[in-house]
């Protein structure tokens, strides 16, 4: 009788632990700042001029980390970021956007972000 207690002591925990790591599995936490997407690179001639990013689906991006080799206007581009909301900017143009990777279809650049 002593050992049915232990192996069904030991079912348990193992029938415990399976469902504990199931209730792990998938609860990653989003970011609802987090944007992937594609679009193009678009030069504005406002406030002394500045690239930022129209996506497909119509919505603008002021990118605030726009690496040089990607200044082109109308450049098609994925790429994937942060909408920044705490961010200000005197272009009044488009959403603040951090960028952390963008890629056209010759070059892909991941970018690190100090912190914010």
């Amino acid at each position: 009788m002593k050992q049915f207690g232990l192996f069904t002591l030991f079912l348990c925990c193992c029938l415990g632990a399976g469902v504990l790591a199931c209730g792990c599995i998938g609860s990653e936490t989003t970011d609802p700042n987090a944007v992937s997407g594609s679009g193009t690179v678009v030069y504005q001639n406002l406030e002394g001029g500045f690239y930022g990013i129209i996506a497909d689906d119509g919505t603008a991006y002021l990118t605030l980390n726009l690496p040089d080799t990607f200044k082109q206007d109308d450049l098609a581009v994925t790429f994937t970021g942060f909408i920044r909301p705490d961010v200000d900017t005197i272009q009044q143009w488009g959403t603040p956007f951090e960028l952390t990777e963008i890629s056209s279809s010759d070059q892909t650049m991941k970018i690190v972000l100090s912190g914010n």
